[in-house]
């Protein structure tokens, strides 16, 4: 029987040359890292607050 190989679970290392993509490089880490800092999480965070007191503030008209 032949392992079961999965190229999520392999190691860099294991991969041949012909499905490397190229390795992303200090400047792009770190434009992604504070678009998701200061853009992304922001939002998300603004939103989850503000689902959040809709909830309640539905949930307080429908009950009182």
């Amino acid at each position: 029987m032949r392992p079961i190989t999965s190229p999520v679970l392999s190691h860099p290392s294991d991969r041949k040359a012909t499905d490397s993509a190229p390795a992303p490089t200090r400047r792009a880490e770190g434009l992604m890292f504070l678009s998701l800092a200061v853009l992304v999480w922001p939002v998300i965070a603004v939103g989850t607050v503000s689902a959040y007191g809709f909830s309640i503030w539905m949930y307080q008209l429908l009950t009182h």
